[in-house]
């Protein structure tokens, strides 16, 4: 039973964590842009969220569309910093999560008004009821809320990678791409590939928006520390699910992102079982972290190997001293 309620910890937090990967999967692998401001979006997100439905009394549905759009603001700031202020990608990230950290904090202290030093605020306070404990979940036992969590959540993750992929297949979605393939071949269609940096990283972080969102709902508390690492969990997952996934025709990438995902917090909360106190998680992440792009190389080289042995003649076998055809003028 305890292993049971283990694996649905894993799914729950699994398929929150899927909507961040989606998102850095748009950056980091089609946009080619390492965006380190996540673990700063993540929290604004969640507190967006937090204020649109304690303080604006908004239902939940739009508490995560308002998240989403807070999400897009800050990813287009990260987008005008590189691409109007000629500031590096990683630098723009950094930045850009110090600054929010702040701004969510600032935020924090208005909403609790008791100081930014109160960072946990429970949900269902005053009536505040998210996706998670509304009326339907009220005599539910402990697993049976989890199962109804990993249902709503489901329907969320399949709504936004549907939406993701369709968009994906538009021409914008094909610049969007292509941008991240070759800049030259975009301007030469006479397009800036500046605005689609921008578009693509404000995207990105609307889904990191919509995941922080869901995260507080879920947890029903804010944390304004929710953000820290999110970052790794997110790359972590994009790309274990692209290495494993990724060469498989009938997969999309946002669904290998997907599953990226369940599997790497599933066995982070395997791990617990093993550490319960968790002394040694962040060191768990850091080694699981190493062995992905270890094997993601080695797969990489592998595949790539595989290709010129395709392409030479012959199919890249070779051919035994007496099989092999020898140039009469050559003797």
């Amino acid at each position: 039973m305890f292993f049971f309620n283990t694996t649905l910890d894993g799914l729950q937090f699994g398929l929150c964590y899927a909507i961040l990967a989606i998102g850095l999967y748009i950056s980091y692998s089609i946009l080619d842009f390492p965006d380190l401001s996540v673990d700063g979006i993540f929290p604004f997100g969640g507190i967006i969220g937090t204020i649109a439905m304690y303080s604006w009394g908004l239902h939940p549905i739009f508490a995560i569309i308002l998240s989403c759009i807070a999400g897009m603001a800050a990813g287009a700031v990260t987008g005008l910093l590189h691409v109007k202020c000629h500031i590096s990608k990683l630098l723009c990230g950094i930045i850009v999560m110090t600054g929010f950290a702040s701004i969510t904090l600032a935020l924090t202290m208005v909403l609790t008004g008791t100081g930014y030093t109160q960072v946990l605020f429970p949900y269902g306070a005053n009536g505040v009821q998210g996706l998670f404990n509304g009326p339907i979940t009220q005599g539910m036992t402990n697993t049976q809320r989890k199962l109804y969590n990993i249902a709503v959540l489901a329907v969320i993750v399949l709504v936004v990678k549907i939406m993701i992929d369709l968009f994906l297949k538009t021409k914008m979605g094909f610049m969007l791409r292509a941008t991240g393939n070759n800049e030259q071949m975009v301007v030469s269609l006479g397009k800036d590939p500046g605005n689609y940096k921008i578009l693509g990283l404000s995207l990105a972080d609307g889904l990191v928006g919509i995941s922080g969102c869901l995260y507080a709902q879920m947890m029903q508390t804010y944390d304004n520390t929710c953000g820290a690492g999110k970052v790794v969990i997110a790359l972590v997952a994009v790309i274990l699910g692209v290495t494993l996934f990724g060469n498989i025709r009938f997969m999309k990438g946002t669904t290998a992102c997907i599953i990226g995902a369940i599997i790497y917090s599933l066995a982070l909360y395997y791990f617990t079982i093993l550490d319960s106190n968790g002394i040694y998680l962040k060191l768990f992440n850091a080694v699981f972290f190493v062995i992905v792009l270890i094997v993601s190389e080695k797969y990489k080289q592998f595949h790539s190997k595989g290709l010129r042995a395709l392409a030479t003649p012959g199919g890249g076998m070779r051919k035994s001293g007496k099989n092999r055809t020898e140039d009469p003028e050559g003797q």
